[in-house]
């Protein structure tokens, strides 16, 4: 078996996954539901990911996490932006 080939799939289905996440957030606006905590650890833990992969000079690992991190990233501040939006709007009508 390609180990290579399989760590490249099995990273770009893990990546990929944050991707409806964050197109459902940007049609509706509205991501309430999502847990800064668990996005925080996410983001924790893919650290870590990376410096192991960065200590391993393994390319897959490093971009995985890298992406990976973004899209957290991503969410984050989209959460963060509608919910402020969102307060705005509710406090002038």
């Amino acid at each position: 078996m390609n180990w290579q080939a399989f760590g490249i799939g099995a990273a770009a289905i893990t990546t990929a996954g944050f991707v409806p996440q964050i197109l459902r957030g940007y049609k509706t606006k509205h991501l309430k539901d999502l847990s800064y905590a668990m996005n925080g650890l996410l983001c924790l833990g893919m650290g870590m990911w990376l410096i192991y992969g960065i200590a391993r000079k393994d390319t897959v690992i490093i971009a995985a996490n890298i992406a990976g991190i973004a899209m957290n990233i991503t969410l984050i501040g989209m959460k963060y932006h509608y919910s402020r939006t969102s307060e705005k709007f509710e406090k002038n009508h």
